[in-house]
């Protein structure tokens, strides 16, 4: 499909090609009012899905089997992507953007869903040439590229992305230390009983993990990391290795948004329609903020990129009408418990709402070490406010529709541990 540079009737442009943007064109679907759908990615490769990077890197999938879309199914969208083409400027009130090739853009809506970059603190020697994150397709390849001759590598930040990596090494061969500062492994998604079954999964896939790690320091000779220095317990602990990836937290990408006047905090600032503070620019995703809240997992962002496809047909049909009546609502985006789901080292983790508990609360747990299972309950007025499920998760939809029913459940509360099957019958 060719490109138009100039003005080509109603188009819309997207700048990011991640989960995000993909998202927004399937909700669009084939049937959408745009003469062309204009994608700009500075990446070289296609949309993948981001998730699979632990796999790709563990060798155990391949980019062709992540790469969940063809040529045609674009075409059929009238959507085309500009690989290794960032986007430089936005004129606001000519609704005209400039590329990386120094071309011109005409848009009737655009969309920003850059997505996020790694956070790599600002320490001596985080310059150097075998340190990096763990966030795409180029973390990837340049850890692949080294895996010949690669023989110890430490993780720091024991988050799911930095357990992924983990994971992902180790399968190759690796040697792995994994560095978190928590004492507790994965401390947003888990509390401290089921970072431990964690833990004994990853280290019998044989990776070591080191936890209340802090002070950390990198040792780096001719812009190359040697050893690494942490403290643990009061005591000075040093480590060599090869290569150092850091997934130490994510940060929203809104560079193109600041450098344009676009109202920006955390993240670009948007409505409950997705709308920023420009007309007719929008965000979408990590590199979002809705009131307080950024993003780093898929579920609320699959309920944003419903809410701004619903925003831009509308939108576009006001454009192109001559009556310029059409008040249908669009729905609009609400924060919201989402069940999360994750597979961390072949061990399922459900969790929903809160898993610590406050003053007040009863907390239910049932543990079995030996089959790797753990499930946790927080009880707040004979409702639920939280799950949690590891190893054992068919009931966690279950609990979370107990909770967002806000179903009062005194009457199962002695069995709901052990799940609906056996609940519903005294319900």
């Amino acid at each position: 499909m060719p490109v138009v540079s100039e003005k080509s009737g109603n188009q819309l442009i997207i700048i990011g090609n991640g989960m995000a943007s993909n998202r927004l064109l399937e909700e669009l679907g084939t049937h959408h009012p745009f003469d062309q759908i204009l994608i700009f990615s500075n990446e070289a490769v296609a949309h993948y899905n981001r998730i699979m990077l632990s796999p790709l890197l563990a060798g155990e999938t391949t980019l062709t089997q992540i790469t969940p879309h063809d040529e045609d199914w674009y075409q059929q969208r009238r959507a085309h992507i500009l690989l290794n083409t960032a986007v430089e400027n936005i004129d606001i009130q000519a609704k005209r953007l400039q590329s990386s090739d120094d071309e011109h853009h005409h848009f009737s809506q655009l969309v920003i869903a850059t997505g996020s970059q790694s956070f790599i603190p600002n320490l001596t020697g985080a310059d150097s040439r075998n340190v990096s994150g763990f966030r795409d397709i180029r973390d990837v390849d340049q850890l692949l590229t080294r895996l010949p001759e690669l023989k110890q590598a430490t993780v720091i930040g024991g988050g799911l992305l930095g357990v992924e990596a983990a994971v992902g090494l180790k399968t190759q061969g690796v040697d792995v230390t994994l560095l978190h500062r928590n004492p507790v492994l994965m401390n947003r998604q888990l509390d401290a009983e089921g970072s431990i079954l964690l833990t004994q999964a990853l280290q019998q896939r044989g990776v070591d993990v080191q936890t209340g790690a802090t002070d950390i320091e990198l040792i780096s000779d001719q812009q190359q990391v040697s050893a690494i220095s942490y403290q643990h317990n009061n005591t000075r602990i040093n480590i060599g290795t090869q290569a150092v990836i850091f997934a130490t937290g994510i940060q929203p990408t809104i560079s193109i948004a600041e450098n344009n006047a676009i109202l920006c905090d955390k993240g670009i600032l948007v409505d409950e329609r997705m709308r920023t503070s420009a007309d007719s620019i929008y965000a979408l995703g990590e590199c979002c903020q809705f009131e307080q809240f950024t993003y780093g997992l898929v579920a609320p962002i699959w309920d944003q990129a419903k809410v701004l496809a619903a925003e831009l047909l509308q939108a576009s049909s006001l454009q192109t009408s001559t009556s310029r009546t059409n008040t249908q609502e669009t729905p609009v985006y609400r924060e919201q418990q989402h069940l999360t789901k994750l597979k961390v080292s072949g061990l399922d983790v459900h969790s929903v709402g809160e898993f610590n508990a406050l003053d007040g609360d009863d907390v239910l747990t049932l543990r079995d070490d030996h089959q790797g299972i753990y499930k946790k309950v927080i009880l707040r007025n004979n409702t639920l406010a939280g799950a949690l499920c590891i190893g054992e998760v068919a009931d966690s939809q279950w609990y979370f529709e107990l909770m967002r029913n806000q179903t009062n459940i005194r009457s199962i509360r002695d069995v709901l541990l052990f799940g609906k099957d056996i609940c519903e019958p005294a319900a």
